[in-house]
């Protein structure tokens, strides 16, 4: 950090260190758009970490800021925790070789937000 910049911590929530198998498509970004047949499949990553606001990715593509994604994230001996995020932000990490991808949740269950609080401790 330059000298004199003020950092300030945006986020909401705690976040851990977690690493999840993530599985994803992105979504028409609208009703008219014709996805085009990349965007069709689901593309399985890993998660670098979460909250019960969203988590960051470790991907290979880039991701448009605003795009919606459809998540399925494995949380071990459960059912995946399906949800919807958007893509907020998305910046390479030239050292991985790859992007880091940070995600809002848009929907989440009440009982997904408590499966993500045990995570958390």
């Amino acid at each position: 950090m330059a000298q004199g910049e003020v950092y300030i911590e945006k986020r909401k929530h705690r976040r851990i260190n977690k690493k999840l198998l993530v599985t994803y498509k992105i979504m028409a970004g609208d009703e008219y758009e014709k996805q085009p047949p990349e965007l069709e499949r689901k593309r399985s990553v890993n998660s670098e970490d979460i909250s019960i606001s969203g988590l960051q990715l470790i991907c290979d593509e880039e991701l448009k800021i605003d795009r919606i994604l459809r998540l399925d994230i494995k949380l071990a001996g459960d059912e995946p925790l399906a949800t919807f995020a958007e893509v907020r932000w998305c910046r390479r990490d030239e050292a991985m070789k790859k992007f880091r991808i940070g995600l809002e949740f848009l929907v989440i269950k009440e009982d997904h937000i408590n499966i993500i609080k045990k995570l958390l401790g």
